[in-house]
């Protein structure tokens, strides 16, 4: 079967990247190994001996034309300069828009403003949680104490006023208590919850359960009243999350609340490696949709394939987004171009073997080091 005119078309299509976050400098104390690994601490030492390292460091050094170690390709980097770099890694990667969850803080992190050099349409997402710790800690204008009532007001309030900017929000409920969410949380329960957070943290964080469920939920709500979708985190992170508890499963409650029955509900990050089951509900909820992105590059050729096919096992091809939601983001453009790359060669899935999958590399056009997710609570994670 000739599949030329695909595979064309595949590589001529430019791309949204749905889910990304903002540079960082080079000289970022984030520094640009966190790009390969998920790891933190003493973990980052055996980056370099995993196969996901091996082919991007090689593909990287083949983009930039310079030798295939990570020290040339950073010394690449450093000679070369951000804007030189990212303008290669742009065009390489054929990214018309970029669609910011900015709610993270990084050492050095570069406005949004900037990267419309590089890319004709910018965007930003919400990060509830953080939006939601933001307000608490700014304290209401008259300096009067914190309710239930005066926060959600302010909650709202703003993101009423930035509703006409933003094009969505995103939840990181999974790496707070999972995804288990109580549908059925009580304002006295919220109530209770604000005071705790406000009385234990300082500055606040919305680490306890029942306010992050009501978090959750108002957020939910006002996503769907004002037609904007609501990404959620779901599948592997760093050391900060329950793996187990971030199974999309544990959604079941939400997807049946029938108030939540006309939302768009975007579960991010392959669901890996839950993809199986994140296949299973967009397959049966109309409001769920999917995202190959964070999976690709972090795995290896077949794990990424693999995990690719699996969300397409069952879910409507329409529902999984080819936003790569996480390409571009949580570590650099790198990331971009390794979905794509993916992407670009599923028309040979069938034909790949074991030979195949040991020389293939995935162009991965891009790497600037990037901003990653937020660290939460008492540890230095970040969140995806």
């Amino acid at each position: 079967m000739d599949f030329s005119e695909l595979r064309k078309a595949i590589e001529e299509v430019e791309l949204v990247d749905g889910h990304a976050h903002n540079l960082v400098a080079l000289d970022s104390n984030f520094s640009f190994i966190h790009a390969f690994s998920l790891a933190h601490g003493d973990a980052v030492a055996s980056t370099q001996h995993s196969l996901p390292f091996k082919r991007n460091i090689r593909d990287i050094a083949e983009l930039y034309g310079c030798k295939s170690s990570l020290e040339a390709v950073e010394e690449y980097r450093r000679v070369s300069g951000l804007e030189s770099i990212s303008s290669t890694c742009f065009k390489a990667a054929r990214i018309s828009t970029v669609i910011f969850d900015d709610g993270i803080v990084l050492d050095k992190i570069i406005d949004t403003e900037w990267h419309k050099t590089f890319t004709p349409h910018v965007a930003t997402l919400v990060r509830v949680e953080r939006l939601a710790e933001k307000i608490l800690n700014e304290g209401l204008p008259d300096g009067s104490p914190w309710t239930l009532d005066s926060f959600t007001n302010a909650f709202l309030s703003k993101l009423e006023s930035v509703s006409g900017e933003v094009v969505g929000l995103k939840s990181i409920a999974a790496y707070y208590f999972g995804l288990d969410i109580n549908t059925n949380v009580t304002k006295q329960e919220a109530e209770e919850a604000l005071q705790q957070v406000l009385a234990v943290w300082k500055p606040v964080l919305v680490a306890n359960k029942n306010l992050v469920d009501y978090i959750f939920l108002l957020s939910l709500e006002f996503a769907q009243s004002h037609d904007l979708p609501m990404q959620i985190h779901t599948g592997f992170g760093d050391r900060g999350l329950n793996l187990r508890l971030s199974n999309p499963l544990y959604l079941h409650n939400v997807l049946e609340d029938k108030r939540f029955a006309k939302c768009r509900i975007v579960l991010l990050h392959t669901s890996y490696p839950f993809s199986k089951e994140a296949s299973y509900l967009a397959s049966l909820y109309s409001q769920v949709y999917l995202d190959f992105g964070l999976a690709i590059p972090k795995l290896s050729v077949h794990g990424m394939i693999s995990a690719v096919k699996d969300l397409l096992e069952q879910a409507p091809l329409n529902k999984v987004q080819r936003m790569l939601a996480k390409l571009f983001s949580p570590f650099c453009v790198i990331h971009a171009l390794m979905a794509i790359s993916l992407f670009r060669r599923l028309w040979k899935l069938q034909k790949i073997s074991l030979r195949e999958i040991q020389s293939t590399s995935i162009r991965l056009q891009t790497n600037i080091s990037v901003n990653s997710h937020n660290g939460y609570a008492k540890t230095s994670y970040y969140y995806y």
